[in-house]
């Protein structure tokens, strides 16, 4: 999606509230138009009262029209655009606590972490992850699945005490966490957000989803290994 097209929907998403405020302030005004211009169409006797009293009605049926059509348009943009919008990092940036430690992971099999200088070989056992079904979960893409191009990232985040999630990719081997995007809102079995891998250089990846709760501390996230495949 176009980045200033997107700022825009997000600005009309963001200031709802005021816009609906608005929006029916506007129709209370052409309703009473309207209701003035009948009133007057039903009294006038005469063939210019009353083509200027149908000009009145005209004027205040196109205003009530363009004003449901806008308040309609809000209401889908709301309920059924912005759950399909990429997430931003930033709407929780301020919940998010950058001291907080990070939580252990425990990857694939396949997978060798990369540790601090100086540090002898973790057994994978010492290092926790957790998928629980309709608490915190990624059902798609599932754990070895092939994707490509932008992918939408299903899941559940439904954990005690939430205050906000964030995914993120790390490809195999250097383990290297890069954040995608975030939310401040509970879901379970949607769209947590888009994925953009075409950038990505062809390989295997691990994604995993991070609960944070409502200090900003991240509990134990989910992870599950994907193979990123250049865009046919």
């Amino acid at each position: 999606m176009d980045a200033l097209l997107q700022s825009i929907l997000r600005g009309l998403i963001t200031f709802r509230t005021g816009i609906y405020i608005v929006l029916g302030l506007g129709i209370l005004l052409y309703l009473r138009k309207f209701l003035i211009g009948l009133r007057e169409w039903q009294r006038s006797a005469f063939g210019l009262e009353r083509k200027m009293a149908q000009r009145t009605l005209i004027s205040a049926s196109t205003g009530l029209i363009l004003l449901l059509l806008l308040v309609l348009g809000e209401f889908l943009l709301v309920t059924i655009i912005e759950p399909r919008m990429p997430a931003q990092v930033s709407e929780i940036s301020s919940v998010i606590n950058p001291l907080a430690e990070p939580t252990a992971t425990l990857l694939p099999d396949e997978v060798q972490v990369a540790l601090p200088a100086g540090e002898d070989s973790v057994d994978q056992s010492d290092l926790v992850f957790e998928c629980i079904e309709d608490v915190l979960e990624i059902t798609y893409p599932a754990n070895g699945d092939t994707i490509s191009g932008t992918v939408e990232v299903i899941g559940s985040v439904n954990v005690d005490n939430f205050g906000s999630y964030k995914y993120e990719y790390s490809p195999t081997g250097n383990i290297n966490w890069v954040t995608i995007a975030a939310g401040n809102q509970l879901k379970l079995d949607e769209s947590i957000g888009f994925w953009y891998t075409s950038a990505l250089t062809p390989g295997t990846y691990l994604l995993q989803l991070v609960p944070l709760d409502n200090v900003g501390e991240a509990l134990t996230p989910c992870i599950v290994t994907v193979e990123v495949v250049v865009e046919e």
